[in-house]
């Protein structure tokens, strides 16, 4: 698989442990329930696919599965869960035929491509009409927990802009031409401790952290670390629940 270069973010470098660090099944049982209400038969296309792990629970008869992503890592993992159905490609440039699929999907990812305007109007490219585009946001809303403030600074701090594309897909998507037909939220849940948060933090498992200056790393994201390992009883998991909004569209 060749690679893919462009504005959007690719999480090939962490592609080894991507499911043990972003909840594995269950997070992927719980974002395949939310989705699966709102996916038609025929072809969907799931953007940013990176393991498929949650392309795949959305298997079902009737539906036509390919998946796409910037990361020929990611993608490697997917191979026994899509095999033959996958292709290196940004969220802006799909390599799909015009008017060729059902559904286009994107699971915790608008957040991180480039253009989300150019997403979009590739979207309605390849979607037939009356096909549905359906975001799921990599960025949840506040989490109720101990945690939750803490971990929030680094986003405010490290990433307003995607903060803010996130928060723009229903404006976007609409001024590009689809039109709403369902907005609401996908819950899922996981359990961690502060002190395996911080761990993850430390070891800069989340993109915002991958290219920081000493200086951010020292000013921002140290002060996080210890601020979560100084909560009460930081060995203690806490069950933990985000809800992540939903966006659903349809090509008119």
């Amino acid at each position: 698989m060749d690679e893919v270069t462009s504005g959007s973010m690719s999480y090939g470098r962490i592609a080894d442990c991507y499911e043990r660090v972003r909840g594995g099944d269950t997070r992927a049982l719980d974002l395949a329930a939310g989705v699966r209400p709102w996916v038609p038969d025929g072809v969907v296309c799931d953007v940013g696919a990176g393991t498929g792990v949650v392309t795949d629970r959305l298997r079902r008869p009737g539906v036509d599965l390919i998946g796409c992503d910037l990361s020929p890592e990611m993608l490697a993992q997917a191979v026994g869960r899509l095999p033959g159905r996958l292709h290196v490609a940004d969220a802006t440039a799909l390599a799909l035929r015009n008017r060729s699929v059902d559904a286009v999907l994107y699971v915790w990812v608008l957040h991180h491509v480039g253009d989300l305007a150019a997403a979009f109007v590739e979207a309605r490219r390849v979607l037939r009409r009356g096909g549905r585009v359906i975001s799921v946001s990599g960025i949840s809303l506040p989490a109720n927990d101990d945690m939750g403030p803490i971990f929030e600074r680094l986003n405010s701090r490290l990433r307003p802009a995607r903060l803010e594309q996130s928060r723009a897909v229903t404006r976007v998507g609409s001024n590009i031409g689809l039109l709403v037909v369902h907005e609401g939220v996908i819950r899922t849940t996981s359990t961690m401790s502060p002190n395996a948060l911080a761990d993850s933090v430390s070891q800069r498992l989340f993109a915002s952290l991958w290219d920081l200056s000493p200086e951010d790393w020292e000013g921002v994201v140290e002060p996080v670390v210890a601020d979560l390992r100084s909560l009460p009883d930081p060995e203690k998991p806490r069950d933990r629940v985000f809800d992540h909004p939903l966006v659903v569209f349809t090509e008119p």
